[in-house]
């Protein structure tokens, strides 16, 4: 059965997302706050799909990979 995620369950479905698919110390320095409102606005871009949660998730971790957070402010 396939159940559609409200609006109001988006947030607790981030918040594990970001923790279970993060890869250890990718986006370590970043603060969480950062973290969530870039992941935030790239679906509020996107889309608020599952799809969109975990591309954006991604690619907050390649930013953080390649860019410290000191230089990303």
């Amino acid at each position: 059965m396939i159940r559609f995620v409200g609006f109001s369950s988006l947030p607790l479905l981030l918040i594990s997302a970001l923790a279970f698919a993060n890869p250890a110390g990718a986006a370590s320095d970043y603060p969480t706050v950062t973290v969530v409102d870039y992941v935030l606005g790239c679906m509020q871009t996107n889309g608020q799909t599952r799809q969109a949660l975990e591309s954006c998730s991604c690619s907050i971790d390649v930013i953080a990979s390649i860019l410290p957070f000191e230089d990303y402010e």
